[in-house]
């Protein structure tokens, strides 16, 4: 009877060790719980946009007219969207110092985000090493027009600020979606500058504005 008794409670004892081996078990594994979430958003290259435009109120491609200075006289520039945003063909034709002619055009926000002025950065003459470069014509002293030369220059205004050379890092320049801001490009024979005795061509590297969708 005894021994009877004494199996029921060693039975019992086992039937309690086995259900707490089954709790401690159980909280082992119920405290591993790990939700994971993770999103990626890349913009679509299509619904970045900025262009030139020859208006402020609706975006046109073609031609900008130069206005010259003190009967210096400027040829007919093109915008092309149709590619890479560009507006080529300006020329300035000079007589003296003191003169200078301009462009004005637009930058447009066709895209669906803010854009911001990054960088603005004059490139190399094609095939030179240098942004701006002066050839002499037929019979006009070179030592003269490298003087000259260097009493000519380029600058870029974009909204309120010129550049006249490269600029990285540009903060707090933005463009609001279909908005338009001012371009003017000058080309200008600095009244100080030398003369030379006969024709010379001078030729500038693109200017290029570089507008991001993060500041």
């Amino acid at each position: 009877m005894e021994r009877e008794h004494s199996s029921r409670i060693i039975a019992i004892v086992a039937l309690f060790v086995a259900i707490i081996g089954l709790s401690i078990g159980f909280a082992a594994f119920s405290n591993n719980l790990t939700i994971k979430s993770n999103a990626t958003v890349t913009p679509n290259e299509s619904d970045f946009d900025v262009n030139f435009s020859s208006s402020n109120t609706s975006e046109l491609d073609g031609a900008v007219s130069g206005i010259g200075t003190n009967s210096a006289t400027a040829e007919d520039a093109t915008i092309d969207n149709s590619d890479a945003p560009t507006i080529t063909g300006l020329k300035a034709n000079f007589t003296e110092p003191g003169q200078k002619v301009t462009y004005s055009f637009f930058a447009h926000n066709a895209g669906k985000y803010v854009a911001y002025l990054n960088n603005v950065i004059y490139s190399n003459v094609n095939g030179e090493t240098s942004t701006k470069v002066c050839t002499p014509g037929v019979d006009t002293d070179a030592t003269m027009v490298e003087a000259a030369c260097n009493g000519i220059s380029v600058s870029v205004k974009v909204g309120n600020e010129t550049y006249t050379g490269s600029v990285d890092s540009i903060e707090n320049h933005s463009l609001e979606l279909d908005g338009y801001e001012d371009v003017v490009v000058t080309i200008e024979y600095a009244s100080s500058a030398s003369r030379a005795d006969g024709d010379f061509e001078v030729a500038f590297g693109d200017i290029k504005l570089i507008y991001d969708s993060v500041d």
